[in-house]
């Protein structure tokens, strides 16, 4: 027995001896990069097991940005070695500079009113944004307004003490549904103001629960061609002294038409105006991350076109379109380089 326990200790003890000159036992594996919620982790331009995991804020499951999230990181994940993107819902604009600011996510979907709005802290927002930096224009968001037929309006001064949904709050097609209802004199309070999703304001029409709506989108919306579809709605337009009057108090906007046939019993064209959508990412992303982002968002162009229907003017031509803030070095890099900039 005493021999057997001499052993086992002189075993023991060479291990020992051996283990003080060895290399370092392995780290132990990452954690998987979904939190609890089955969101990716944000990390800036940091790769986990060779790779780089961005997240991209959207908007609402109704509109337009979330669809276009989904698409633009489809494109970057497929196209770019070592780098993930996922696409995240949010609140949209508003929510989407917060997040940048905050280090929650490093790329997002915004207007180009709100940009400006943000780097001045205007508006909604109480302080000065410094981290949004832009890579590019996509497409035009128009300023749509749907009411049911049966609901009696015929111009935004027909709204007062209706039920109208002014988009969900923080959102960039909040902001502008109230200015546009600010043009014509009208208030929140003026109207019965509710503030749901694109999805649910659709719903809400079509059970004729909400009498119209104040939203900004690209054209043709999913959500609303089905609306369209389902519920005796129609789209007001405005007259040219009516849209004179909205730039002249909001230059931002632009003028644009909605063609006839672009949704359902839509006969006429429609007049409106709109703002533009624009792809942002952190100033803390590598410059050469964003050169690479920016060179395979335009050279798959065709391709993220066919995804969505709003992206239909989308073109490298129109990607410094209506902006007003500052880009990211690695944007500005590739619009340099292809004679853009």
């Amino acid at each position: 027995m005493k021999k057997c326990l001499s052993a086992f200790l002189a075993a023991v003890l060479v291990l020992s001896l051996a283990a003080c000159g060895s290399a370092p036992a392995p780290a132990p594996a990452p954690a998987s990069s979904a939190d609890a919620s089955g969101a990716p982790e944000s990390s800036a331009s940091t790769a986990r097991a060779g790779k780089i995991n961005l997240i991209i804020g959207t908007g609402g499951v109704g509109g337009t940005y979330y669809p276009l999230g989904g698409a633009l990181a489809k494109v970057w994940t497929s196209n770019m070695e070592g780098v993930s993107v996922a696409a995240q819902s949010t609140g949209a604009s508003v929510e989407n500079t917060a997040l940048i600011e905050n280090n929650e996510i490093e790329l997002g979907l915004t207007q180009n009113d709100l940009a400006e709005y943000a780097i001045k802290g205007e508006y909604m927002f109480d302080k000065e944004y410094k981290k949004l930096k832009v890579i590019g224009r996509l497409y035009s968001e128009d300023i749509q307004v749907f009411v049911r037929e049966d609901a009696g309006i015929n111009s935004i001064s027909d709204m007062k003490g209706k039920r109208i949904s002014l988009s969900y709050p923080g959102s960039g097609a909040n902001a502008n549904a109230e200015q546009i209802l600010g043009v014509f004199g009208i208030t929140p309070d003026d109207v019965k103001a509710e503030y749901p999703s694109n999805s649910d304001t659709a719903d809400r029409i079509k059970d004729g629960l909400l009498d119209g709506m104040l939203t900004t989108t690209g054209a043709p919306n999913a959500t609303f061609q089905e609306m369209c579809m389902s519920a005796k709605v129609k789209l007001l337009s405005f007259t040219d002294e009516e849209l004179d009057q909205i730039i002249a108090k909001y230059p931002f906007f632009a003028k644009k038409t909605l063609p006839a046939g672009m949704y359902e019993g839509q006969t006429e064209d429609v007049h409106t105006v709109c703002v533009q959508s624009i792809l942002v990412a952190s100033a803390d992303l590598d410059e050469d991350l964003v050169y690479d982002l920016t060179k395979t968002l335009w050279e798959n162009q065709g391709e993220l076109s066919g995804m969505l229907a709003a992206l239909n003017d989308l073109s490298v031509d129109k990607a410094l379109d209506g902006i007003t803030v500052d880009y990211h070095p690695g944007a500005i890099k590739y619009y340099k380089e292809i004679g853009k900039m």
